[in-house]
């Protein structure tokens, strides 16, 4: 329980980095702490608050993700079915996924990766039903997960 309430603190002090730098390569390890940060404020921070930052957030995790070395994410439509009707979700699977591979060092790991996006996708969508349309995608996955069949079901598909 003192694990879960540091996590949750540590993701309500995150700060999106001011001026960041993200040109070569090495740009991008020394912000890894911070995308593993962003990633659960993403997840922690209700919707509806903190829409600037948010914003700031998503912008700054992105543009990591764009130019990563290390990190590569696949979208692929078998996959990331909520993304025509919830297209904020897109954020946090990549970002689920990046954290996993950041927290891992496992950058190859498509099945995991893949599984731990769809879980942050799953964590955030529940944590804000109040602010999303009900999606039948994410609704399908929880059901998957509520039966232990998510892991097949990516294993199949990623």
């Amino acid at each position: 329980m003192l694990i879960a309430a540091s996590l949750a603190l540590n993701a309500q002090d995150f700060e999106v980095p001011k001026d960041y730098r993200l040109v070569d390569g090495e740009d991008y390890a020394p912000y890894e702490q911070d995308i593993i940060h962003c990633v659960d404020w993403l997840i922690n921070t209700p919707l509806n608050e903190q829409t600037e930052k948010r914003a700031d957030a998503n912008k700054f995790l992105l543009q990591w993700l764009t130019g990563s070395p290390d990190v590569q994410i696949e979208i692929k439509p078998e996959i990331v079915t909520f993304l025509s009707t919830t297209p904020d979700l897109l954020m946090i699977f990549m970002g689920g996924w990046a954290k996993y591979s950041l927290k891992t060092k496992k950058f190859d790991d498509k099945i995991n990766g893949t599984l731990k996006g769809i879980e942050s996708v799953i964590e955030f969508y529940q944590k804000n039903r109040g602010f999303l349309k009900k999606d039948k995608h994410v609704e399908k996955y929880i059901k998957m997960q509520e039966k232990g069949k998510l892991t097949e079901y990516v294993e199949k598909n990623a």
